[in-house]
């Protein structure tokens, strides 16, 4: 099964807004082979330079474009087509929108063998898979705190046990931070986890206060207080910090993470696999992350593609969850059609082969960026 053609496609929203959604704007991968099989996957990056990345034709050595270096190439060994990556970007990789771009490709190649072979990721990466996955409400905050209530009502309604709320206005005003995740428990009530993503508004001292302001109101996780590579203030962190702190999600290299957990010490680590290298790269890191005890959750802020990797990633695991990403743009609610179902807190999948996803061609076309 020869890869034939690798396809960016571009996706863009005609407005978009300076505000931490990345369901805004996308990546989707579909790479295609001699044996009429598709297969999709999702970049988690800047979409115009990892189409870039993808696209770009063959140079001087190891300034290849990634779809002219794999094209040709076995789909269903995998992981010579990950080393072949790595090895034809050397000068311009390893990590960064490099490793991005490098995600969709290998989500899309892990889709493949599934098609292939008439099974579902999760039973290729594990012998005993579940069939059902705790998830997370994830949303951005809204303007005020007094707004919260109604959100939240909406996923009690829905049957969520879990719910993430994230990024500005948090910050800057401890105030407001406080009556955010106020408001937010007072919703939710007593029963519900609730998670905080700070959205990496402070330095360790600031994000120190914030812990004792939260911990009356039963905080699940803090999530994303520092700067990713703040090795150092993680660790002063996570030792002190009566709220278990989760991170991960701007890095891409195993390397990094690597650091984060042995010598950042947090609790929870939340790797992209539209960054990390796909779900080769989810593998390498989870591994890590039982070798140091930390749970794996995976960030999965993006479309029904990454939603759907990071379902069958986690459904390999012995104690899954992910996140689901709420956000009402028609690039995450509607782009993609799947198997899946939500119902009393938890995405119940299904044994359609890969990914178990296709992408809904109307929407493709009324917002691919030509």
């Amino acid at each position: 099964m020869k890869i034939t053609e690798i396809e960016a496609l571009h996706l863009r929203l005609p407005v978009v807004q300076e505000v931490a959604d990345g369901t805004q704007d996308c990546l989707i991968v579909r790479v295609h082979t001699d044996a009429g099989l598709t297969g999709l996957g999702e970049v988690v990056s800047c979409s115009y330079v990892a189409r870039s990345v993808i696209e770009a034709p063959r140079s001087a050595p190891f300034r290849h474009g990634l779809a002219s270096i794999v094209k040709g190439m076995d789909a269903k060994d995998i992981d010579a087509v990950f080393r072949a990556m790595v090895e034809g970007t050397a000068w311009y990789g390893p990590g960064g929108v490099t490793r991005q771009a490098m995600s969709g490709i290998d989500m899309a190649l892990w889709d493949l063998r599934g098609k292939a072979m008439d099974k579902p990721v999760r039973a290729l990466l594990s012998d005993t898979p579940v069939d059902a996955i705790p998830c997370y409400a994830s949303v951005l905050w809204p303007e005020r705190p007094e707004l919260v209530d109604a959100s939240a009502q909406g996923f009690l309604e829905q049957g969520y046990e879990a719910v993430k709320y994230g990024w500005a206005p948090m910050g800057p005003d401890p105030n407001l931070d406080e009556a955010l995740v106020a408001a937010a428990r007072d919703a939710l009530g007593p029963d519900i986890n609730l998670m905080v993503d700070a959205g990496r508004a402070w330095e360790v001292g600031t994000a120190l206060e914030r812990v004792e302001r939260f911990q009356k109101y039963d905080v699940f996780w803090l999530e994303e207080p520092l700067n990713p590579y703040d090795t150092v203030g993680y660790r002063t962190l996570s030792e002190s910090s009566s709220i278990p702190i989760a991170a991960g999600e701007a890095l891409t290299l195993v390397e990094e993470y690597e650091t984060l957990l042995r010598d950042g010490g947090i609790q929870v680590v939340q790797p992209d696999l539209g960054r990390v290298g796909g779900v080769t790269g989810g593998k390498q890191i989870a591994a890590l992350a039982e070798d140091t005890g930390a749970w794996a959750v995976p960030h999965a802020f993006g479309t029904g593609v990454l939603l759907a990797a990071s379902a069958q990633w986690a459904a390999s695991f012995k104690k899954p969850m992910t996140e689901f990403t709420r956000a009402p743009s028609p690039l995450a609610q509607d782009l993609v059609k799947h198997s899946m179902s939500f119902r009393d807190g938890e995405l119940h999948l299904t044994d359609a082969p890969g990914l178990g996803v296709e992408l809904d061609a109307q929407v493709v076309e009324a917002y691919r960026v030509k």
